[in-house]
Formats: structure tokens, C-alpha cells, sequence
């Protein structure tokens, strides 16, 4: 997480601390990190508050097809979060009243490409299904060839439907993903709830639609997601879009008519916060 707080501390945008157990001594778990996003244009908030956790375990599986046209396999990367550290975590978090609990992991091409290559060594050997299907690629005479073919193969599709996903087609894909656990009060879709386990498969990409900040550790870019965090339009020009004669100019309230010995006038319902008034023309 050190190079992670690196990059992001230099952005005027945000601050981030590391948090432990021994320095805030609660009676639940404390999440390693803490994130605020101050600032941005047409936030919907002022000031986002998040808890940051990666206590993740990683594991590389090899996904089994087969079809008319023949069998098929396929690498995948899952992350595998405890969802009972999450739910302790999580109670900090609203007790602290934060925005929310981001799950924080990290993905390397050069790493996804080493564990797959040795993943499917490994299994070639044992399992007729996979040795098989990579018999069946004629690309190269090589067995080493072709399976560092299918790493490449199935990172790049993983990583080109990430970033669709997320609007980001010219990133590179590697670095750091802050994903929230909750959208809307629920487990935000795409994460995979099983039993005590909170996943986070890469092939369901979906899930990055919803982040809420990428690191892109090659073109040293920060992203924030501005649908989730930024209003559509700027604040006045949607307070402004709702205005009618009876709608309150100053602060969006509706207006009410005021009786005073002196006469009538229309005056804002938010008085006394708002002191916004309008008195009739004469020729009315």
C-alpha cells in the first residue's frame, strides 16, 4: 500500500492515512487505510470519506469449457476478501460516519502472465482437459509458446472488458482499483458473495462500472469516477433547470406568500436561512 499512498498524496484531490489496531484502539477491527476526496468539480458531497482495505488472498484458477466447436480453457484471477474482517471493518466505518468501505487490490500484467504460465504447466501435466485443449492450438510448435499465448490471450480480454467498462479504453489497465463494498445501502453488483467469503472475480467486469478511484501505475494517472462521484450537471445550473415563479431563486425552496400590515410579498419557506424575498410589480 506504501506505493499506492505515494502516488495518491500527491494529489490535491485527496488525503491518506494508514490506520492500525495499536494506533486506534476500538473494540472492532480498524481498516489499513483512510481516504478523503476534497474538492472535485461538481461533487455531489463536499468531502468523501472512505475506509481502505486490501487483507485480500489471490488465487489463479483455470476455467473449463466445452463446445460444439471443442473444448476451451481459460485463466481467471479472483481476490478473496473475508467477509466477516469486512463486517467488522465495516462498523468502524459507520461509526466514524465515512462514505463507505473500498476494497483496494492491484493488478500487474507481469504478474498475471508469470502465475498463469506456471499455473498451466503445472496442470498440463495432470489434467487430460487442459493438455488437450493446448495440444489442440496449432499456433506454435512450442508447448512453452502457446501457453504463454493463452496468459497473454486471456489477460489482455480480462483487462479490455475492465476498462470498457470503465470508460478508461486508453488506460493501461495495471495498478490500483478501489472498489466500494456497498452501493445503495447493498453489496454493490459484480461482488460475489460465498458463505464467509467476498469475491471479486475479474471476468465479472461490471463491477469495475462502479469504482471509485483507478491508479494507473503505468501512465502514473489518477482516475476518479465522476458518475458516482459528481453531479451531471453543476449545482446551480441544476437548481437553476427546477426554477419556476414559485421556486425560490436563491436556494431552490418554494416560496410563500407573507401578509404584513404594509402589504403582501412572496418570501422564500426557508426563512430564516434564506432571506430571499419578492414584492409584486405595482401595475399587478
Amino acid at each position: 500500500m506504501i506505493e499506492l499512498f505515494n502516488i495518491l498524496s500527491k494529489d490535491i484531490h485527496i488525503n491518506i492515512t494508514k490506520l492500525s489496531d495499536e494506533t486506534f484502539n476500538q473494540n472492532w477491527k480498524v481498516p489499513e487505510g483512510f481516504i478523503s476526496i476534497i474538492g472535485l468539480e461538481n461533487a455531489k458531497l463536499p468531502v468523501y470519506y472512505y475506509g481502505i482495505t486490501n487483507n485480500y488472498e489471490k488465487y489463479y484458477d483455470i476455467k473449463k469449457v466445452e463446445t460444439p466447436k471443442g473444448k476451451q480453457i481459460f485463466v481467471r484471477l479472483y481476490y478473496q476478501f473475508d467477509r466477516r474482517d469486512i463486517i467488522e471493518k465495516e462498523k468502524y466505518v459507520v461509526a466514524n460516519a465515512f462514505t463507505g468501505l473500498l476494497l483496494l487490490i492491484k493488478i500487474d500484467k507481469e504478474e498475471f502472465i508469470e502465475n498463469a504460465t506456471k499455473l498451466l504447466k503445472h496442470v498440463y501435466k495432470k489434467d487430460e482437459f487442459v493438455k488437450d485443449t493446448l495440444d489442440s492450438i496449432n499456433l506454435f510448435d512450442d508447448l512453452d509458446e502457446t501457453i504463454r499465448f493463452v496468459a497473454n490471450r486471456d489477460y489482455n480480454w480480462l483487462i479490455g472488458r475492465i476498462k470498457y467498462n470503465m470508460g478508461l479504453l486508453k488506460s493501461s489497465g495495471q495498478g490500483y482499483y478501489l472498489l466500494p463494498v456497498k452501493t445503495n445501502m447493498q453489496i454493490t453488483e459484480g461482488l460475489n458473495v460465498n458463505d464467509n467469503k467476498l469475491i471479486i472475480d475479474l471476468e465479472n467486469a461490471n463491477l469495475f462500472k462502479h469504482y471509485i478511484i483507478y491508479v494507473d501505475t503505468v501512465n502514473n494517472k489518477i482516475f476518479f469516477n465522476r458518475n458516482r462521484l459528481c453531479n451531471k450537471k453543476p449545482i446551480l445550473e441544476e437548481i437553476m433547470s427546477k426554477i419556476d415563479e414559485n421556486t425560490c431563486p436563491w436556494c431552490g425552496a418554494k416560496l410563500r406568500v407573507v401578509k404584513t400590515k404594509k402589504g403582501e410579498f412572496l418570501g422564500c419557506s426557508n426563512y430564516p436561512k434564506c432571506l430571499y424575498r419578492r414584492f409584486p410589480n405595482k401595475d399587478e
